[in-house]
């Protein structure tokens, strides 16, 4: 009877242990299967059960057109500024220091053009970074009259080689590494010359900046070209301080004004003398009744053919 009594409960007690065995398994199989739903546990231990499973790693890659904030989520861009847009670009940067601690004190949006492999270049260079003036390389080009330029002098000519042109662009784009666009330094040769555009616009699409017709010459064929090879361009409409007269330089800035009011945008030329540093200062206190200063940067970002 004894024996038979116990029967029952080794029965039970081999039931109990089944029930167990299994609730250990089923846990297992749920740490094993990541495609089921994540589990958490709040604070007083007790499961939270179908929490969603943290998402994947996003991509550092954004699609084109957007960007990252700062919490990696993809914003789109943001349409430009109303314009008309109204660029000044200063030639000649690298002779003098001090009249390029003169225009740092300008608040205008301006932009700097440096000629490579002058005295005060890198100077020049190295201020305008500093101030968060953006600059380009002013880049010697040969002019109608000239003697033929020699490929020591820098000075890409008429009836040189690619090779030769090549090699004087990236000796200058060596040394002003800080540059965001190109000008031609004079130039009314070398622009109207088909053949030698195509060398220089060839190599400046194998980069990331952007060129500007300095307009030394009315048939310049920069432009155009600059634009056929897929290089961000524009042109330059006025110079500025042709005469250093107050008079002078007020009758060409509201030329440039005007064209800016027609057609959206205007880039216009001024160097660095002590005369247009006197007008600007002024200027620079004025806002403009219509439209708004920019640097070359902004002008080609805000005025790019989609």
């Amino acid at each position: 009877m004894k024996t038979m009594n116990r029967v029952p409960w080794v029965l039970l007690s081999l039931c109990i242990l089944a029930v167990l065995a299994g609730g250990l398994l089923s846990g297992a199989d749920d740490r094993g299967n990541e495609g089921a739903p994540h589990r958490a546990v709040n604070e007083a231990g007790m499961e939270i059960k179908n929490v969603p499973s943290p998402a994947a790693p996003v991509s550092g890659d954004v699609p084109e057109g957007g960007k990252n904030d700062e919490k990696g989520l993809r914003k789109e861009e943001k349409s430009p500024p109303p314009g008309p847009y109204v660029s000044i670009v200063i030639d000649d940067f690298g002779f003098s220091r001090s009249i390029a601690d003169e225009y740092k004190d300008i608040s205008l949006s301006l932009t700097w053009s440096i000629i490579p492999f002058q005295t005060h270049s890198a100077y020049a260079a190295e201020l305008a970074e500093e101030s968060g003036i953006p600059y380009m390389v002013h880049m010697p080009m040969s002019a109608v009259g000239d003697k033929k330029w020699s490929e020591k002098k820098g000075v890409i000519d008429t009836g040189m080689s690619a090779e030769t042109v090549t090699l004087i662009l990236r000796k200058a784009m060596a040394s002003l590494p800080g540059a965001m666009g190109m000008n031609n330094h004079r130039g009314s040769r070398a622009t109207k010359d088909e053949k030698i555009m195509e060398m220089v616009m060839t190599e400046l699409a194998a980069t990331s900046l952007f060129f500007l017709d300095s307009r030394t010459i009315s048939s310049s064929v920069a432009y155009n070209t600059a634009l056929e090879k897929g290089v961000p361009a524009a042109f330059c409409s006025v110079f500025l301080d042709h005469e250093s007269s107050e008079e002078f330089m007020e009758k060409h800035f509201r030329r440039g004004l005007a064209i800016a009011e027609k057609k959206g945008w205007v880039v216009m030329i001024a160097h660095t003398r002590s005369a247009t540093v006197d007008f600007l200062k002024k200027k620079s206190g004025i806002p403009l009744e219509k439209g708004r200063y920019v640097t070359m940067p902004e002008l080609i970002r805000y005025t790019a053919k989609k």
